[in-house]
């Protein structure tokens, strides 16, 4: 059911045909229980295109983006060259019912919306992109597509650099009416994904291990996901074939929607799984003792490499595993990174951390692969490394039953308060009124707690072991029990923490409040730089290369795309504006949005129309701005120490 470029997307009947292989695939291998879950989502499916162009040879099948396509028809019309699509490219050039071609740089300079947004501004009929450099960097014959966040507005495609050097060719030939058909079904709110999730029974169910994976896919996918669905059948498989009777239950899942799964959010990705712990099962929120998440764990960056990533709670726990005296060991020249990366939220496991569900994931593929095949048809058996694969499921079999084994998770709420005190960002939280002794108190009292509470674990464990030694069957069911108790109690703390205290934007998530002193030192480094009179910097530390960096660097989009488009930029992951049923996990998670970008984008227009700026103006507007994010980062503080309080209550 995959067109000929090979796509599985929310809700497509290629997505739908997969979820019925792989749940027939669990039940070979031996899974119980196995179901295919249910989840609504915007449906997209990507079934055909084409791009000709008059009085020339070329004929293409560019690849769609996820909005609505073209009638059968298609859209026959001039395909005018606007280079980098920014503001400045399109001048007083009327495009109005034409075709733009456009160099998109998603990793560098704006997502895709930005340039949708802009020609759709300009009255575009539809836009045709294409990238080498960012990402796709690994051939000028590389399409890259990423996912849409915007609204649907006009028909986007992509095609590769190559293909699009053909036809700016075509064009300064003379030859510049094209046709473009875009055949998809696009279905927002119409649509289902489905997570099928099947299970190895353990001898009891009040707890559960997840192994997880994601399922849809650009193109053939190859490392992004499919090497990672095969891994966490290969480890079910190995477990089961092996005899082994685990004490919990070990679900693996592997999710629909990942990539994208909903219209018109800045949060659009993980929707397969948010649906499951949020609407399908969110009991498991408080019986999951570890989601193990995986993506593409077969391939090896050049440093042959490997890494784990961990939420901060369970660093300490992952890194003694991968220790030179742990259980884990690379295959071939694989080599593990002794250190566990922080986790973000590039992937499926944001939506159970939302909901107070700790996890570990495989260590991220570095920006070689990113940078070059992501997200491309290069993502391909090419990339294969079979000793990374190895490692990998080594150490998810292995990991699997640790936790499967000791009776209290080793989830270490101290890491938590450590990072909260070293984010405080004192000088600027005296300056909020922020009473900082009561914060750092706070965070020593918590901190106690936690440190009992990692005591009263360990003790556990350790007597745990001993009569796994003695062959004590009944004091062992005793701990057993104990731990049971312990990790209801380390889960609420966990829950409790991630909701009052993780924030997030659409790049990353974040315990307490980084985005918000991050503002406040632009702005005061932006009016340094005002008072100096210097806007552009030749080390990029002039006023405007510094405060287009605010709200994490999505002011940028006022610079390349003007003050409409990049305003409505700014209120889609802004909760005081944005539709929050858009928001899912950023749902009352995101970082106060500053507003200052028009006065920024005015700078920017009177210098570059060589008229005075009014300096004295900005640095008003930015000096109020400042004002205003101390006043959030009050806030802040105050919904921390809170946080802190009520965590230590539920350790205690």
């Amino acid at each position: 059911a995959d067109n000929e470029l090979g796509w599985r997307t929310s809700g497509s009947d290629a997505e739908h045909k997969t979820a019925d292989y792989l749940a027939e695939e669990m039940e070979k291998i031996g899974l119980t229980e196995v179901e295919k879950v249910p989840v609504s989502v915007d449906k997209f499916q990507f079934n055909d295109s084409s791009l000709t162009i008059e009085g020339t040879k070329i004929d293409l099948m560019p690849a769609a983006y996820q909005c609505s396509g073209t009638d059968e028809d298609g859209i026959t019309a001039e395909i005018v060259n606007m280079k980098g699509g920014y503001e400045y490219d399109y001048g007083d050039t009327d495009v109005e019912g034409k075709i733009i071609l456009a160099k998109v740089d998603q990793m560098n300079e704006s997502w895709i919306d930005g340039y949708i947004r802009m020609a759709a501004e300009k009255g575009a009929a539809a836009l045709v992109t294409y990238a080498n450099s960012g990402y796709g960097e690994v051939s000028n014959d590389s399409i890259n597509v990423q996912d849409i966040c915007c609204e649907d507005l006009i028909p986007t495609v992509a095609i590769s650099a190559n293909q699009a050097k053909k036809i700016k060719k075509a064009i300064k030939n003379g030859n510049n009416r094209a046709t473009l058909k875009v055949d998809v079904d696009f279905e927002p709110g119409e649509g289902t994904t489905y997570n099928v999730v099947g299970k190895i029974k353990g001898k009891s169910s009040d707890q559960q291990i997840m192994l997880g994976s994601h399922y849809d896919k650009y193109w053939y996918g190859f490392q992004d996901n499919c090497t990672a669905v095969s891994l966490t059948y290969a480890v079910a498989k190995a477990l089961i074939d092996s005899g082994y009777v685990p004490e919990n239950d070990i679900v693996v899942i592997a999710h629909g929607a990942e990539e994208w799964g909903i219209t018109d959010s800045q949060f659009d990705w993980t929707l397969g799984a948010w649906g499951m712990i949020d609407k399908a099962h969110p009991e498991w929120a408080e019986k999951t003792i570890c989601l193990i998440n995986t993506e593409l764990p077969g391939y090896a960056n050049s440093d042959k490499t490997l890494s784990i990533q961990s939420v901060p709670e369970y660093k300490a726990m992952t890194e003694k595993l991968i220790s030179d005296e742990g259980l884990v060991y690379g295959h071939g020249d694989i080599k593990l990174a002794k250190k566990a990366e922080d986790v973000s939220n590039m992937e499926d496991g944001v939506s159970y951390r939302w909901h107070g569900v700790p996890y570990v994931l495989n260590g991220g593929v570095g920006g070689d692969f990113i940078k070059e095949r992501y997200h491309t048809h290069f993502d391909d058996a090419d990339t294969w490394n079979e000793d990374a694969m190895m490692t990998n499921a080594h150490w998810y079999g292995l990991f699997t039953m640790y936790m499967d084994q000791m009776p209290a998770m080793e989830l270490d709420m101290t890491a938590t308060y450590d990072i909260l005190l070293d984010g405080i960002g004192e000088k600027k939280a005296k300056k909020a009124g922020v009473n900082v002794d009561a914060y750092k108190t706070a965070i020593e009292e918590a901190k106690a707690v936690a440190a009992a509470h990692n005591d009263k674990i360990a003790k556990v464990n350790t007597a745990y072991e001993k009569a796994l030694n003695d062959g004590d069957e009944n004091k062992m069911a005793e701990l057993r029990a104990e731990g049971a108790e312990l990790n209801k109690v380390s889960l609420a703390a966990f829950k409790e923490i991630q909701q009052q205290c993780l924030t997030a934007d659409d790049c990353d998530v974040y315990l307490g409040h980084p985005q918000i002193l991050t503002n406040i030192g632009l702005l005061q480094d932006t009016i340094k730089q005002l008072d100096k009179k210097v806007l552009w910097g030749e080390n990029g530390d002039g006023a405007l290369d510094i405060v287009f960096n605010l709200n994490s660097y999505h002011d940028w989009a006022y610079y390349f795309f003007g003050e409409k488009v990049g305003y409505d930029i700014a209120v889609q992951y802004d909760a005081d504006y944005a539709d929050r049923d858009k928001l899912v996990w950023g749902t009352d998670a995101l970082a106060p949005v500053v507003y200052v970008a028009d006065t920024s984008y005015d700078l920017y227009m009177a210098d570059a129309m060589g008229e005075k700026p009014d300096y004295k103006g900005a640095k008003a507007v930015y000096k109020e701005a400042i004002e205003e994010c101390y006043a959030d980062l009050a806030a802040a503080c105050e919904q921390e120490i809170a946080a802190m309080q009520s965590v230590a209550d539920i350790l205690k």
